[in-house]
């Protein structure tokens, strides 16, 4: 039977099964079982829209065994959007790992979201033979705090694999595990000569060693590999899924905010911005050849800019929104001031755009920026249509440099330096004056104010 015609569960104990098996496991059948389940349950986890069953049968339909048991695992423990450990691992990690009780709580914080935030001890019982290692790979002693921005995730994940699989792999497999999920840790500058030096000093050498670097730098790159994709707007398809597990608040996609939205968009652009493209894919000798390593690298630095212009279009067009919303009354669901999403039950569902009119286009008007932002990325989210209609429309009017100028100036109204109203009187009246215009249509509560404002801002 073809990849793709089982259902996620049956992919992954499968997966587990025939892995297993052809490394000479004397797993049984009913212990392959009892781990393939725990980690389905953990990725099924809701608020995964990345980092779940999809994205791991993905990685599994290439690599020898020891790669595909990595790749089972790597994103099994995800701490900070299943806030806490999954159910399913929990007795595992019990040992090993504990949250740490010094932050104080926040206003409506829930004992599993001040778990997720503070990071994670590491405990005496990780000091035993088996859990011993993962913390060697992973550079940890006992007494460290973990967190989620330096590797809490995919430490816990090697250690849940490390456990469940102690008498069915022997040592120089579960290293060669371990050394997999610890290059999943994302962004790093060379830290392949790092795991090297401590697989060495763990004991491997000669061709064991190479090898155990070479498929853990070949998961590491394969768990990034959208970076590289030649279609940007499926690079940003990917890019939009992690926006809801770093964003609690788009989970509930009707209620969350103008505001919950712009914020959330403005944490991965400066994410994005901040990113070298050389951190991304890594290298060793014989993984991967020169050429493939420099194809990769160069195709994230254009899927990278590209896509920092995109989210700044996208910031620039939220940020008229917030300061439009702001100065008429304060912040509303996104979808108040948008309209709300067409469906099957509701395919003549009003929205902005139908009330937008046509004005003359400006002349640095970027093709491939225009055609993500008017038709969209390689698929709909969960959260978010696939098109920006305001985005293009303020793309196409404003023009490419009056549009970065006005995130600037954005940026100094969300800083505190001015104010709203300032903001929107500094940027092109016709633009914003038609949006103010469109949105009155949409939002009868708010219908005069809008208008007054698109007068007020041509006059």
């Amino acid at each position: 039977m073809e990849n793709g015609q089982r259902s996620p569960v049956h992919e992954i104990v499968n997966a587990l099964w025939r892995s297993l098996h052809q490394l000479g496991s004397k797993a049984t059948t009913e212990e392959i079982e009892v781990w393939g389940f725990s980690i389905h349950a953990a990725l099924s986890a809701a608020g995964r829209e990345f980092h779940n069953h999809d994205h791991v049968v993905d990685l599994i339909t290439n690599g020898d065994p020891l790669e595909v048991i990595a790749a089972l695992y790597h994103d099994a423990v995800y701490i900070q959007v299943d806030q806490g450990p999954p159910r399913s691992m929990r007795e595992e990690l019990a040992g090993v790992l504990a949250p740490t009780s010094s932050a104080k709580r926040r206003p409506s914080e829930s004992e599993a979201q001040i778990e997720a935030r503070v990071g994670w001890e590491v405990l005496p019982g990780a000091a035993s033979p088996v859990t011993a290692d993962v913390l060697a790979v992973f550079g940890r002693s006992v007494g460290d705090i973990v967190t989620p921005t330096d590797g809490l995730n995919e430490f816990a994940s090697a250690l849940v694999a490390a456990i469940q699989l102690q008498d069915a792999l022997d040592r120089e497999q579960r290293l060669a595990i371990v050394a997999c999920i610890e290059q999943t840790i994302p962004f790093r500058v060379d830290p392949v000569t790092t795991l090297h030096g401590r697989l060495a000093l763990l004991g491997l050498s000669g061709e064991p060693l190479e090898e155990a670097v070479r498929r853990a730098v070949r998961l590491g790159n394969h768990d990034v590999s959208n970076f590289a994709e030649n279609d940007p707007g499926r690079f940003l398809d990917n890019t939009w899924k992690l926006l809801p597990e770093s964003n609690p608040a788009l989970h509930s996609p009707m209620v969350y905010t103008v505001r919950d939205y712009r914020m959330a968009l403005q944490k991965m652009e400066q994410f994005l911005a901040w990113l070298p493209a050389e951190r991304v894919f890594h290298h060793w000798p014989g993984e991967p050849r020169p050429e493939i390593h420099a194809r990769r690298v160069a195709r994230t630095t254009g899927n990278l800019e590209l896509a920092v212009r995109y989210l700044r279009a996208k910031l620039y067009s939220i940020g008229l929104v917030e300061a439009l919303a702001e100065v008429t009354g304060g912040d509303v669901p996104l979808d108040y001031f948008m309209g709300g999403l067409k469906s099957s039950h509701r395919p003549e569902m009003k929205r902005i755009e139908q009330f937008l009119p046509a004005l003359a286009h400006a002349p640095d008007l970027d093709p491939p920026l225009h055609k993500l932002l008017a038709e969209g990325r390689a698929s709909e989210s969960s959260f978010d249509t696939g098109p920006s209609p305001l985005g293009a429309f303020l793309h196409a009017t404003v023009g490419e440099a009056a549009l970065m100028e006005g995130v600037d100036m954005a940026r100094r109204w969300w800083g505190g330096g001015v104010d709203a109203s300032t903001f929107l009187a500094s940027q092109p009246a016709k633009p914003v004056a038609a949006i103010a215009r469109a949105a009155a249509n949409i939002i009868e509560t708010r219908r005069d104010r809008l208008f007054t404002l698109a007068d007020r801002l041509e006059s």
